[in-house]
C-alpha cells in the first residue's frame, strides 16, 4: 500500500466560490486533482486529505463534494481544517460519508500497518498571527493530538509506519519547535504531513527531515495539484 496526501482541495460545495481569484494556476483546480489521482491512484493505496475539503457551510451542502472524494480510488482518510464549517460529530459524519472514507480528528487508525493520527491543529505560538485569543485553541488542539497517539502507545507491532497528519503546520512561521512537533518526537513520527499555507509561504514552510521525522507540506498549490507520494510501498 502506498500513502498519498493533499490538502485544501477547496470544491465549491454548491456555493460558486472558485479558487481562481487566487491566480491562474487555480483555474480548474478541482479537475486537475482528480485526474491526477485518476493516473497515479490504485484502489489498494491511502490518500489523506488534509483539510479545507469544501467551501460548504452545511454538511448537506458538502455533500456533492464529499461523493466526489468518495468516489477516488483506495481508501481516504480525511481531516477537518479550518474552512470546513461543514464538519459534523463522527457520527453524522460516517452516516453520511462513502464507507471508503475515514474521518479523522483527534484521533488514529491502522490501515495496513500503517499508523495515522490526525487533528486540525492550529496556529503556534511565536508565529506573527498568533494572538492571546490562540492560546486556548492552540492548547486544545495539542491535547487532540495528544489524544489521538496515546492509543498508539506500546503497539508498534501492530504498525510499521506512524503519519501524523494535521491541517496546520505544526510550527510557527520562524519554523519554531512547538507542543505539536513536541508530541511528534516524542512518538517517533516517521511523516508529519500538512497543509493551509499558500502562495510565497509555500517556500518558507518546514519540509524535509526534522530528528526523527520527515514532513511534507501537502496543500494542493503546493503539490501541483496532484497528490504528494508520502510513503512507497
Amino acid at each position: 500500500m502506498r500513502v498519498f496526501a493533499i490538502g485544501d482541495m477547496h470544491l465549491a460545495g454548491g456555493t460558486g466560490k472558485t479558487m481562481d481569484r487566487f491566480g491562474n494556476h487555480w483555474i480548474g483546480h478541482d479537475r486537475r486533482i482528480f485526474d491526477a489521482w485518476d493516473a497515479i491512484g490504485a484502489d489498494d493505496d491511502l490518500l489523506i486529505v488534509a483539510g479545507d475539503t469544501s467551501w460548504a457551510m452545511r454538511l448537506e451542502d458538502a455533500l456533492p463534494d464529499l461523493a466526489r472524494v468518495g468516489a477516488m480510488k483506495g481508501r481516504k482518510v480525511i481531516l477537518k481544517g479550518n474552512h470546513d464549517y461543514w464538519w459534523q460529530s463522527e457520527s453524522k459524519l460516517k452516516e453520511a460519508l462513502d464507507p471508503s472514507i475515514e474521518p479523522l480528528h483527534a484521533r488514529s487508525v491502522i490501515v495496513n500497518r500503517v499508523a495515522v493520527a490526525g487533528t486540525r491543529g492550529w496556529v503556534c505560538p511565536g508565529d506573527s498571527f498568533f494572538d492571546d485569543r490562540d492560546r486556548k485553541i492552540y492548547d486544545r488542539e495539542v491535547g487532540r493530538l495528544r489524544r489521538a497517539l496515546e492509543p498508539l502507545a506500546g503497539r508498534r507491532d501492530d504498525y510499521d509506519t506512524l503519519i501524523v497528519a494535521l491541517h496546520y503546520p505544526p510550527v510557527n512561521g520562524r519554523l519554531e519547535p512547538s507542543g505539536f512537533t513536541d508530541l511528534i518526537d516524542e512518538s517517533r513520527a516517521d511523516v508529519c504531513v500538512y497543509g493551509h499555507l499558500h502562495g510565497d509561504d509555500i517556500t518558507r514552510a518546514l519540509t524535509g527531515e526534522r530528528e526523527h521525522t520527515r514532513y511534507y507540506l501537502v496543500s494542493a498549490d503546493a503539490v501541483d495539484f496532484s497528490p504528494a507520494l508520502v510513503l512507497a510501498a
